[in-house]
């Protein structure tokens, strides 16, 4: 907790008791500074979470009765944003001489399977999800070039963490069940983290599993920007995997996130591609409804900045999907915590989490659904409930 503290820019001392005279004082929502040189200034806070400052009271208030009358005209998400969209029936243009496989890449959090798998597509299409899913296939991207498409398989990441033993069955049940439909596995390994002894337990977990299937795979030590001359010291570890599954074809050593090994994945792919028919249009690359795939990039981006247990706490709302007249798309989320001190956690001092993941997230949506758009997250918390 107290190096997610840290990234978000928050004081990790210990509390300081307040005396029983401080205790007894409530802040109350609008208040103005006293003997200060800002004491023009009015300060609120709750709304957006975070503190805003306006030069006076009416400013303040004109500017929340209007923010407030905006939320009157809010749409959910329909159904069709929902939904996969399910392609026009066309024809498929078939390459002279068509390959496919089918692809489940699997791995720890945080590994980096939703970047690899976004630099090989070419657009921001995976994330990482705690949800089971409801089919029994679902398809993440697609990535088609020359005679081969290569269809990856939504698989979450794997967290075998006793303290989250319910969410780890979920976890589990949804990455292994991508293996079903799978022709080739995929097993990315943080490589840094890989060689510290904690790795052990996430190692021994995949492998256990992995154990009684038979299906090829390849094993990738992704973020090798970070090990730099250390690489010798994954020999051990590659040793381990690779007689815990005798499976694995090639072992291969990149970092994704600046592009380094990728056509060495391709072309591994590309040898262990069957002909077979393509099973989507050439210019496909997800199958993953609107919702989904913003929901996803919004959990990505605050995955890249807090500590990596906080992300799978998160509880996301839609509360409005809405078509404005000039053509934007209005983006509003709800984004809940167990607890106030993961709220603080997640908005970051003076809101410098939540405004980064707003910012990033929407140039990625707007890129991604291929139109303007505005998002609105709030930050609440909402303990679980126990039956």
């Amino acid at each position: 907790m107290s190096r997610a503290k840290h990234r978000a820019g928050l004081p990790v001392e210990a509390p300081v008791k307040a005396s029983a005279a401080t205790s007894k004082k409530k802040a109350a929502p609008i208040t103005k500074a006293n003997n200060s040189k800002d004491s023009s200034k009015w300060r609120t806070t709750g709304y957006f979470n975070k503190q805003h400052e306006h030069v006076d009271e009416e400013t303040t208030r004109a500017l929340l009765k209007s923010r407030l009358e905006n939320m009157n005209f809010r749409k959910p998400a329909s159904i069709n944003e929902r939904l996969i969209k399910v392609q026009q029936q066309r024809d498929i243009i078939q390459p002279e001489n068509p390959h496919l496989l089918k692809v489940a890449v699997i791995g720890a959090a945080n590994a980096g399977k939703s970047t690899l798998i976004n630099k090989i597509v070419g657009e921001e299409v995976s994330g990482v999800s705690p949800k089971a899913h409801t089919t029994r296939e679902r398809i993440l991207a697609v990535y088609s070039q020359g005679d081969y498409q290569i269809v990856f398989l939504d698989t979450p990441g794997v967290i075998p963490d006793h303290n989250h033993a319910k969410m780890n069955r979920t976890l589990a049940t949804s990455s292994w069940r991508s293996l079903d439909e799978a022709d080739h596995v995929v097993v990315v390994v943080d490589a840094a983290r890989s060689i510290q002894p904690q790795a052990r337990v996430t190692e021994e977990f995949i492998l256990n599993r992995l154990h009684a299937m038979n299906i090829p795979a390849t094993l990738i030590f992704n973020k090798m920007d970070l090990l730099y001359e250390d690489r010798h010291l994954l020999e051990a570890v590659a040793e381990r995997y690779n007689q815990g599954y005798p499976h694995f074809k090639k072992t291969l050593y990149i970092s994704a996130v600046y592009e380094e090994g990728l056509d060495k994945i391709k072309n591994v792919l590309y040898e262990e591609s069957p002909q077979k028919p393509w099973i989507y249009p050439a210019d496909q690359k997800t199958e993953m409804p609107d919702l989904k795939r913003v929901e996803e990039m919004i959990r990505i981006q605050f995955f890249k900045r807090l500590h990596q247990y906080i992300p799978y706490m998160l509880k996301q709302e839609n509360v409005g999907w809405t078509e404005m007249k000039d053509g934007t798309l209005r983006i509003d989320q709800n984004v809940y915590v167990e607890r106030d001190s993961q709220q603080k956690i997640v908005i970051g001092y003076q809101g410098r989490i939540i405004n980064s993941v707003v910012e990033e997230a929407r140039a990625q949506i707007s890129q991604a659904l291929k139109r303007p758009v505005k998002l609105f997250i709030q930050v609440k918390t909402r303990k679980p409930t126990h039956s």
